[in-house]
Order: C-alpha cells, then sequence, then structure tokens
C-alpha cells in the first residue's frame, strides 16, 4: 500500500469526497457577511485561504466577484486549474506554495475580503502556524476587510469524540468504479490534536484492478476562547462568532463547526 499525503493522491479524489457540500449555498452565505455586495469585490476580490480544488473560487467568479484561491498543495492546485473554465464572469487565480511566498507577490495589493472553509486552519501544522498566516492574511486584507473561517469547536470534539467511519463513492455514477474510505482518527486531548488517518480503496471491477493508498491528515483545534485569542494576537476586530452558517446563534459544546467573522483594523 503506497502513503501519500495531502499534496499527492488524495487531491484525485477530493472532489467525489465532498462533491455534495452545497458550495453555492456557502459562498452566497460568505458573500453576505463579507459585505461583498454592491461592487465592493470587483476590485481586489475575494481570497480564498486554503481553496483545495477550487469550487468556491470559481462559484464566486460565476457571481460575478474576482477571486484568488490559494493552497499549499500543487496537487489541489492542478485539480483547480483544470476545472477552469472562460465561462466565469469574474477574473479568477489560482496560486499554490508558501503563504508568505505569495503575500509577497501581492506587492501591496490588498483583497476586499477573505474566507477559509472546511476547517483548513485546523490543518496548519501548529498553534503557531495559525498565528503566523494570520497575521499575513490581516496585512493582505484592505482596512475594514473582513474574513470568515470556519473551524473545529474543541469544546465539542471533547464532547464528542471523532470516531472511525467507512464511507462508499460512486466516480461520476459508475457502477463499475467504486471508492472506499476509511477513516481513522486518533485523538490527543492534552496537545489538542487529531491525526486522521484516511485509507482508500479504489474498485475497478469492469478491469478487475484493485489500488489502494494512504493519507494522515493532521489537525489542531481550539476551544472558542482560545480561537477568540489568536484572532486578537494576529490584530484582528471579532465581529462574531456562531455554529457554522447560523448567524446570531450562541456556540455551545454541541456544536462541532463553528465560524469566526473578523475584520482588520489596519
Amino acid at each position: 500500500m503506497t502513503q501519500t499525503d495531502y499534496h499527492e493522491q488524495f487531491a484525485a479524489v477530493y472532489d467525489t469526497f465532498y462533491g455534495n457540500r452545497d458550495i453555492a449555498g456557502e459562498c452566497r452565505f460568505a458573500a453576505e457577511v463579507l459585505e461583498l455586495s454592491n461592487g465592493r469585490a470587483t476590485s481586489g476580490g475575494v481570497l480564498d485561504f486554503g481553496c483545495g480544488t477550487g469550487s468556491h473560487v470559481l462559484t464566486f467568479a460565476q457571481e460575478g466577484v474576482a477571486a484568488t484561491g490559494f493552497d499549499v498543495s500543487p496537487a489541489m492546485i492542478a485539480e483547480a486549474r483544470a476545472k477552469r473554465s472562460g465561462a466565469t464572469s469574474a477574473a479568477v487565480r489560482f496560486e499554490a506554495g508558501s503563504f508568505s511566498d505569495f503575500c509577497a507577490q501581492m506587492n501591496g495589493a490588498r483583497f476586499a475580503g477573505a474566507a477559509s472553509f472546511f476547517n483548513v486552519l485546523n490543518c496548519l501544522e501548529s498553534p503557531a502556524a495559525m498565528l503566523a498566516d494570520l497575521t499575513l492574511l490581516r496585512r493582505c486584507l484592505r482596512r475594514g476587510g473582513r474574513f470568515l473561517a470556519d473551524v473545529w469547536n474543541g469544546a465539542a470534539v471533547f464532547m464528542d469524540e471523532p470516531r472511525p467511519d467507512v464511507r462508499h463513492y460512486k466516480p461520476g455514477g459508475s457502477d463499475s468504479a467504486e471508492f472506499v474510505r476509511i477513516t481513522v482518527p486518533t485523538l490527543d486531548r492534552v496537545n489538542q490534536r487529531c491525526a486522521l488517518r484516511y485509507r482508500v480503496l479504489t474498485l475497478d471491477r469492469a478491469n478487475g484492478r484493485f489500488a489502494e493508498f494512504e493519507s494522515i491528515h493532521q489537525l489542531h483545534f481550539l476551544t472558542p476562547v482560545q480561537y477568540r485569542h489568536l484572532f486578537e494576537l494576529a490584530g484582528f476586530a471579532i465581529v462574531d462568532e456562531f455554529p457554522k452558517g447560523r448567524v446570531g446563534e450562541r456556540i455551545s459544546a454541541q456544536d462541532w463547526y463553528i465560524s469566526y467573522l473578523v475584520r482588520n483594523v489596519e
């Protein structure tokens, strides 16, 4: 069995695993809370931090919002660029590599807003790395520009630990091909980390072929009070915190997925 990571084979199956998400709904919600309406994002646009295969970026562009997608994974960005077409009504850009290099390439240009979907911040290598990238991201935003971040709620993780999971997928509705994803989490309560070990099996019954690989994702999760402190250390002002997609509601220990809306005050 080959072992890989986020940068390699996982990118090729990413859209199959997560293609049922309401990308259009998430983009509409983000555009509203980031205040990107009335042409505010036509100049400067919106940054998708940790864009994966670029679905949110392309959806923003289809709605007329200039959008840039950044991801550390060249494989993910390759998938995103392959999906790009001339049908979008706004500018689209995809970049991979180091976030510090990306910010340097901005050469002082700033985004109107930014978003980070699907718990990307939790995938960074440490809370110190989160702080470093958040500080850089804030400097890439206009004064008053907002950032929406979806994250794991550490209080909920402690209350309801992640469990092993097996899921089956039919790529493209095929009857002969199937992906099987086996997820085994290992929780480190003391250091607030969770290792997600994915074992992915590809079955091609038509040709009698079988392949598998393993991908291990290390996630760091914080509690709400720690997230607030992190954003404030990065120089953001906190506008709101809420269960994902439910503005106006209070976060509870039952809400696994939560969101922070913060603002650049400089």
